[in-house]
């Protein structure tokens, strides 16, 4: 018996090495792999893109249009300017419009500054005076941008005719969520994402399915966020970890006074999909209806507006919502 056992492990010893050798083949390939993606996408990725110095660093923006005011739209968390292309040119046929990368997304440089709503908004308010955008503004943020914008708005209320939230974030969110709702949400592990993106995981993996179940594989804003996701990646995950320091701070800002201020919310089943848990489900369904509907207090001239074909990324499925209501305070 004991010979037999020799016999087989002197056997598979050859074998057991390639155990090894193939996974760091592999591991080679897919840097390799990015590396070389990488570097075929900047050959192109910045010709005809317009960029403004803010701290010291060129931060992309798309300004389109003529007007008298201005329509600003920014991103949530992470995301870029692409987002908004396509309410953005509809809506440069009456105004004058700017979209932005925040410095360390997409095509911006980062900074080392701190994300922080001060900064964000500061930020913000160079790129406007550098790009010389006529004041009124109408502010459109998505999900984050409803906490980054707050220090903008208290400072520049009087030049600001009207505020578009799209599944902006509440302040209050961590605090009124469950351990079991936060943990159903929780992002993947850092390690793991850096990990995926320097090997090619990740490029490879989103070449097959999409980021989002809102958003189609086809979808030129999936096409953008897959092939560049290696740019934004670091400042993503700087974003997250500061995310409770930012929600702290938007808490003192109370109100917008009397400005309009319209809330748009994503009522369509396609946001909990992938909760499996039905007492989660139901308490996250419970939880973006009570931080959408608590947002309305921040002006005493606010209106809600529901979106039946998007979960949180209505400029998908909904943008003619959105373009609605911008026109509306255009007039």
């Amino acid at each position: 018996m004991h010979s037999f056992i020799s016999c087989m492990i002197e056997y598979m010893v050859p074998f057991s090495k390639w155990l090894f050798i193939i996974p760091a083949l592999l591991l080679v390939a897919g840097i390799l792999f990015e590396q070389y993606s990488r570097w075929q996408l900047e050959k192109t990725a910045f010709s005809g893109k317009t960029f403004v110095e803010i701290n010291g660093k060129p931060l992309h923006y798309v300004k389109k249009g003529q007007g008298n005011c201005t329509v600003v739209f920014q991103s949530g968390m992470g995301s870029s300017y692409a987002i908004w292309q396509e309410i953005q040119d509809s809506i440069a046929q009456n105004a004058v419009t700017i979209a932005y990368d925040r410095n360390g997304l997409m095509l911006s440089e980062a900074t080392s500054t701190q994300v922080t709503n001060d900064q964000v908004a500061e930020e913000l308010q160079l790129l406007l005076d550098k790009t010389n955008c006529p004041k009124p503004y109408i502010l459109v943020g998505h999900s984050m941008a409803g906490i980054y914008s707050r220090p903008f708005i208290k400072k520049n209320e009087k030049d600001i005719a009207g505020i578009v939230f799209v599944e902006a974030s509440n302040p209050q969110q961590i605090k009124k969520a469950s351990p079991e709702l936060l943990q159903a949400l929780r992002p993947p592990p850092r390690w793991l994402i850096k990990f995926a993106v320097s090997t090619g995981v990740y490029r490879i993996l989103y070449s097959f399915i999409p980021l989002s179940p809102e958003i189609p594989m086809h979808h030129p804003l999936h096409l953008l966020e897959k092939d560049f996701f290696y740019r934004s990646c670091n400042k993503i995950l700087e974003e997250l970890a500061n995310d409770e320091l930012n929600f702290k701070d938007a808490e003192k800002y109370t109100s917008f006074g009397n400005l309009p201020l319209t809330v748009i919310t994503g009522t369509s089943e396609i946001r909990y999909a992938a909760i499996k848990d039905t007492a989660v489900r139901n308490e996250y369904r419970q939880w973006v209806d009570k931080m959408q509907h608590d947002l309305l207090n921040l002006s005493a001239n606010s209106c809600l507006v529901k979106a039946p074909n998007s979960g949180h990324m209505v400029q998908i499925n909904d943008g003619a919502l959105i373009t609605l209501e911008i026109r509306s305070m255009l007039k």
